[in-house]
């Protein structure tokens, strides 16, 4: 299974090449990838000279040290595809170069493999031309017949809008087939699968159905067994003599200087500067599995003993985890990364000339499903005085291990669509609407970068699980509350859909805190154009205390000057009486604590989340100033410090 998993792996991975999209670039990355494979793969075969005494198993010289070579030479093309999308780098020149250097890198790395494995399988140097020769032609008909198989299969696409299940059928056979046909020939399997993906049609559309339907249980089911096996076959016990760690750091430095050095050399002669040439050779350096691939065959060959397996597989994971290190130290300022709020405006441009309204609110949701209840209180909101811009971003982290970026670009597509969809809708109600989904790999404080514009007033985001779970709010919520200079707005919602209407009213319990008039102005605003009653919940007097009466008095004032609505003030005691008044609510609206940082929600708002007796919106002041908290100081009745219901008050 394991070594099914490769072959559809590597089959995803020749599929994802297309040469074609960086012919701009084709002539420099040709020049640095051929660099970057030759500069390691003479040093790794000078290297073989004295690890062959030390840790070669009972095998000729020469498949060894062409075996060395290789493994020195090694780019990963989906790790360092990873990492270009992860730092907003694709549409950088340098990410683009590096990009097609990767890809040339992979298709001359497993032409090397094929040649190496053909050495090694053979019994004399007549042996290893036949297989040569062999491979050369097998690969040569793929190319001239397979290919024109393969076009059927996007013609098929075309007519229908997806591929038949007949042709699907006919690619995994294929991949088989051609898998079996390299073991034949004498040359590693995963070669052929790699062939077969080279060949596949380059249809952008024909590529994503394929790796939709392949991608998932190849990289969750079957390539996992492949990381098993690998992990089984480490076997730090081999490494029993201080020489043999000397000769594990002595491999790391060749890989090392030798693909760095290379690939960095050879753009600097190509006409970049001394920082963008380092940071080509720092993501040339990554290795990934794409190593750990190679050294599997060279185990099974019996070509590398286990104990220098085991040193060449921590080559391969410390060279892949230097990578994004290297790049913050060459970079330290994302200078060749693309801004999150310039991406934004990238993208936000596309959708026509800026909005007419002064001011915005950012949409966040977290997924799909909670668009339209955010939507269902930014739209009011952005029909305020004065009206304001609703901005839908979606923020998708990359996804996982995977073959390329198929997948991540099918998901950003659904997302757009998604968003765009709805931008349609509120365009046609009259309701200015940008609609933008990009990557990243950090979404929480990317969103509080687009929230410090300063246009944005609001931002509005759906809570998840960790919201009511944790003591402090975490993820893109708690990187919101913590640091975004704007009002936020959290969401926690229940099944169904938000109903705000004259039977649904809009209730906020109040106590007078900063964020208690945050909230305050956000359901003034929602009840008055939703034409909902607006619910005051206040806090009744103890034997000593006065109640809230005079302060939701002084509020409800304030209220009527602003949205022109009556309110309903109610004193409660808190804890259940509470609780129970926000039943039949369509949206109940809470400031959060003033000691928010450091308890979360608090035990009363905690339990009012997880009863869920109404949509609930937690609402954070920001550091600009709001359109409701009055000048003057007012009594603060903080009804949030009780303990949760059923304590003792």
């Amino acid at each position: 299974a394991a070594q099914i998993g490769l072959a559809f792996y590597l089959f995803l991975i020749g599929m994802e090449l297309d040469i074609g999209k960086v012919r701009r670039q084709i002539a420099r990355a040709a020049f640095i990838s051929n660099a970057s494979v030759a500069v390691p793969m003479a040093l790794g075969l000078l290297a073989a000279l004295p690890v062959y005494e030390l840790l070669a198993p009972d095998v000729d010289y020469v498949p060894f040290a062409l075996f060395m070579g290789v493994s020195m030479s090694i780019t990963a093309f989906p790790v360092l595809a990873r990492i270009l999308s992860e730092r907003r780098m694709l549409r950088n020149r340098i990410g683009v170069l590096a990009m097609a250097g990767a890809a040339i890198d992979d298709v001359t790395a497993w032409g090397l493999l094929a040649l190496a494995t053909a050495v090694a399988g053979s019994g004399s140097a007549g042996d290893a031309g036949l297989i040569v020769a062999l491979a050369a032609a097998f690969t040569a008909g793929m190319l001239l017949v397979g290919r024109q198989l393969m076009a059927r299969a996007a013609t098929a696409y075309d007519e229908l809008g997806h591929l038949p299940t007949f042709w699907l059928g006919a690619i995994i056979v294929g991949v088989l087939l051609s898998a079996f046909t390299a073991q034949q020939i004498g040359i590693a399997a995963i070669f052929g699968a790699f062939v077969m993906g080279l060949i596949m049609p380059r249809h952008a559309e024909l590529t994503e159905d394929v790796n939709r339907r392949l991608e998932d249980f190849v990289v969750l089911v079957l390539l996992p067994l492949f990381f098993v096996v690998t992990g089984l076959r480490t076997d730090v016990g081999s490494i029993d003599r201080p020489v043999l760690w000397l000769v594990g750091l002595g491999l790391l430095a060749v890989a090392i200087v030798g693909k760095w050095a290379g690939a960095m050399a050879a753009s600097r002669i190509s006409g970049l500067n001394l920082r963008d040439s380092s940071v080509v050779g720092a993501l040339m350096n990554t290795r990934g599995l794409t190593e750990l691939i190679v050294l599997n065959i060279g185990l099974e060959l019996g070509i590398i003993s286990p104990a220098l397996f085991t040193l060449l597989v921590f080559m391969a994971l410390i060279t892949t985890f230097m990578a994004g290190p290297a790049l913050r130290l060459l970079d330290p300022r994302g200078e060749l990364s693309e801004a999150p709020e310039r991406a934004f405006r990238r993208l936000a441009r596309r959708q026509g000339p800026p909005a007419a309204a002064e001011r915005s609110i950012v949409v966040a949701p977290q997924d799909e499903s909670s668009i339209d209840a955010l939507l269902a209180i930014a739209e009011p909101l952005a029909r305020s005085d004065p009206p304001r811009e609703l901005v839908l971003v979606r923020l998708l982290a990359p996804t996982g291990l995977g073959a390329g970026l198929s997948s991540e670009a099918r998901e950003l597509r659904q997302a757009a669509t998604a968003l765009n969809q709805r931008r349609e809708v509120l365009a046609e109600r009259e309701i200015e609407v940008r609609a933008v989904a990009f990557t990243s790999p950090d979404p929480g404080s990317d969103l509080v970068r687009i929230a410090s514009e300063e246009r944005v007033d609001l931002v509005l985001v759906n809570g998840r699980r960790p919201l009511v779970g944790d003591p402090v709010p975490r993820a893109v919520v708690g990187s919101a509350l913590a640091t975004a200079p704007c009002d936020v707005a959290v969401l926690v919602e229940r099944e169904g859909r938000i109903v705000i209407d004259a039977d649904h009213p809009v209730v906020v319990p109040f106590g007078g805190a900063d964020h208690d008039w945050a909230a305050l102005e956000l359901a003034a605003w929602i009840a008055a154009e939703n034409r909902a009653p607006l619910r005051l919940l206040g806090a009744a007097g103890g034997e000593s205390e006065r109640d809230a009466s005079r302060l939701l008095a002084n509020a409800s004032l304030v209220v009527q000057q602003l949205a022109g609505i009556e309110t309903e003030p109610v004193i409660v005691n808190p804890g259940d009486e509470l609780i129970a008044a926000t039943e039949g609510a369509g949206l109940l609206i809470l400031g959060l604590s003033e000691r928010w940082r450091d308890e979360g929600l608090g035990p009363l708002r905690t339990e009012i989340a997880r009863r869920k007796t109404a949509p609930t919106l937690f609402v954070r002041r920001g550091s600009r100033e709001g359109a409701l908290a009055p000048k003057e100081e007012m009594t603060r009745f903080r009804w949030s410090t009780v303990g949760p219901p059923g304590a003792d008050r």
